[in-house]
């Protein structure tokens, strides 16, 4: 028998994300007249974010620190973060254009342009086919993903995926992350499927492939081209286009 239930990342599988936040950045760096915006905003963010008080639960549920730069942090709870945001968003731009010698006087400037532009939700292109074409086969079709819940949401209604699933499950509201088997073991219940009845299809092989395989499901791994494989967690199937999936449809 096929996959019955197809369990679904957000970010980098179904939403374009890193480039988005790529093409933000280095479009703020010309402005600003430096190269390499990015990868001095990531370097900076990534480790001024380990020293944040709730960097611990971050990390658990899959919060990254690029994240961080435009989370609106409105989820009753995420008080503390939001007021926490701010000043973290000036001083990894500031660090940045002052290690690209750029004018470092901007730097809340360029954190409050990079939150507003950021918020673009394309898809990738094969996405619409794909998810019809498990629809039409049947197919449960749940979203698990990682993140804070109002960015995460955010985002499926910006993409206009908000009524694609049967169920929504994301880290910031279970209290669970990929890769912990029971955040899979939630979608199994729910629709009364045995693990080898599902499949779970991520570009994450940390969290995405290795909680598939720690909680007796397929594994997908899409190469979106940028993360490398793990040789510690082998998918059953590894694909750069999502149609490429739908043969474990049987």
């Amino acid at each position: 028998m096929g996959a019955r239930l197809w369990l679904l990342d957000l970010d980098d599988t179904l939403l374009q994300d890193l480039s988005v936040t790529r093409e933000v950045l280095e479009a703020l760096g010309e402005e600003a007249g430096v190269k390499g915006l990015f990868g001095a905003v990531r370097a900076r963010a990534e480790a001024l974010f380990r020293q944040a008080p709730f960097y611990p639960w971050a990390e658990r549920l899959g919060h990254s620190a690029l994240e961080a730069l435009w989370a609106r942090y409105s989820t009753p709870g995420l008080e503390g973060w939001a007021a926490w945001a701010w000043p973290f968003r000036e001083q990894v731009f500031r660090e940045a254009l002052e290690a690209l010698g750029g004018p470092a006087e901007r730097a809340r400037e360029l954190a409050e342009a990079f939150f507003q532009r950021r918020r673009r939700y394309p898809l990738f292109p094969e996405v619409p086919e794909f998810l019809l074409a498990l629809r039409e086969r049947g197919a449960h079709l749940v979203l698990l993903t990682n993140g804070v819940p109002d960015l995460q949401r955010e985002k499926l209604a910006g993409a206009g995926l908000l009524e694609a699933f049967s169920l929504t499950l994301i880290s910031g509201e279970v209290g669970l992350g990929k890769p912990d088997p029971r955040l899979f073991r939630m979608a199994f219940c729910a629709h009364g499927v045995a693990p080898e009845e599902a499949v779970m299809v991520g570009d994450n092989p940390q969290r995405d492939v290795q909680g598939a395989l720690l909680a007796g499901a397929k594994a997908v791994w899409v190469d979106r081209g940028h993360r490398p494989p793990d040789p510690r967690f082998p998918p059953h199937l590894a694909v750069r286009d999502l149609r490429e999936a739908l043969a474990l449809l049987g």
